[in-house]
Order: C-alpha cells, then sequence, then structure tokens
C-alpha cells in the first residue's frame, strides 16, 4: 500500500464549498484507479484538513495521477480548490510506504 496525504488549512466558511468540490474530485480520481480516498477535519480547529489517498505502489500512484491530471474536469476543480485555502497556506504532501 502506498499513500499519498495532503494536509491544508481551508476558510471556515468555504467547508461546504470543499466538501462538494472534494465529491467531485474523487470520483475522478476512483475513475482513474485510486483506491480510495479520505477526508478528515481536526475536531478542535476546523481550519485544518487532511486528505489520505490510497494507491497499491509508487508505480499505481505515478499512473493514477498521469491520468487525473489528463483529463479535462480536474483543471477546473483544482482552480476552485485553491480558492478555498487561507492565503499563504499552500497544501503540504507527503507520501508513505506501508511496512507492516
Amino acid at each position: 500500500m502506498f499513500i499519498v496525504t495532503y494536509r491544508y488549512n481551508l476558510q471556515p466558511e468555504k467547508s461546504m464549498e470543499y466538501i462538494t468540490l472534494e465529491q467531485k474530485a474523487i470520483q475522478i480520481h476512483l475513475e482513474h484507479g485510486c483506491l480510495g480516498v479520505e477526508i478528515y477535519r481536526d475536531p478542535q480547529n476546523h481550519r485544518k484538513w487532511m486528505e489520505i489517498n490510497k494507491y497499491h505502489d509508487e508505480k499505481h500512484y505515478e499512473e493514477v495521477s498521469a491520468a487525473v491530471e489528463g483529463d479535462p474536469r480536474i483543471e477546473a476543480l483544482f482552480k476552485e480548490f485553491l480558492e478555498l485555502f487561507e492565503q499563504g497556506k499552500a497544501p503540504q504532501k507527503d507520501t508513505y510506504l506501508r511496512m507492516l
């Protein structure tokens, strides 16, 4: 299992917009082979969110990412998504390989 996490800060009043956009983006990722996407929000700080995307391995991640990036639907969603971030708070991306 290979996962990619994204951590970001959203404007709290934009949470519902985010959920709507994320539902559309998740569908596109799943159509292109992503194994699953989970979304979490910090219970104390409603600005802090985390997304976990799951793949078989790093090669699978690269293949799915290339397909998603080539999908014309994702560009418009990503543009809208960027408007939801708190100013100056870019998403942080990390990757992890399951060991056990």
